[in-house]
């Protein structure tokens, strides 16, 4: 009985001994950290004025007409037929559709009961975005966002993940 005891308590022992973190593990998981903060980033070439050029799917917020919309980046085209209604690259887009059937027909209820010139976009990803209006810069969208609130109250932007109008930033 004694020497099983001994014999489990020194398995235990090696056991623990082995487990050990050691200064060489130490040192191995520092220099793999510090050579991952150091590695070069492929993109550094895209830095402008200090700043990131922004990709397609950088997001941010803007509080316009006492709403915080999202900011998406993203190329749009106007759907077949279409123009865009002012130029400039900030568009508020106030529904998305998968099926350019159901964005015609939205497009043609919003055309009938406004003054606004409601376009379809297409980001090429077989999604169809319902362009309100569009300006040169993001504050001009204010205009736009409040004539289309007075127009459609109660409007449901459907399709849009925030429940509310979204601006798109691109060309």
């Amino acid at each position: 009985m004694r020497i099983k005891n001994l014999t489990a308590l020194l398995l235990l022992l090696i056991t623990l001994a082995a487990c050990k973190p050691t200064e060489k593990g130490y040192r191995d998981a520092y220099d793999a950290a510090k050579s991952k903060r150091e590695q070069k980033d492929p993109d550094d070439d895209l830095l402008t004025g200090g700043h990131r050029l922004l990709s397609e799917e950088s997001t941010n917020w803007k509080v316009l007409a006492g709403d915080s919309l999202q900011i998406q980046h993203m190329l749009l085209k106007p759907a077949d037929g279409e123009k865009w209604p002012q130029s400039g690259p900030y568009r508020l887009a106030v529904a998305m559709f998968k099926m350019t059937t159901n964005a015609n027909s939205m497009l043609s209820d919003l055309r009938k009961k406004g003054s606004l010139n409601p376009v379809i976009a297409t980001d090429g990803k077989d999604r169809y975005f319902i362009i309100a209006g569009s300006s040169t810069y993001a504050d001009s969208l204010g205009y736009v966002l409040n004539t289309f609130h007075k127009e459609h109250p109660g409007f449901q932007y459907i399709g849009l993940s925030t429940a509310r109008p979204l601006i798109i930033v691109g060309r």
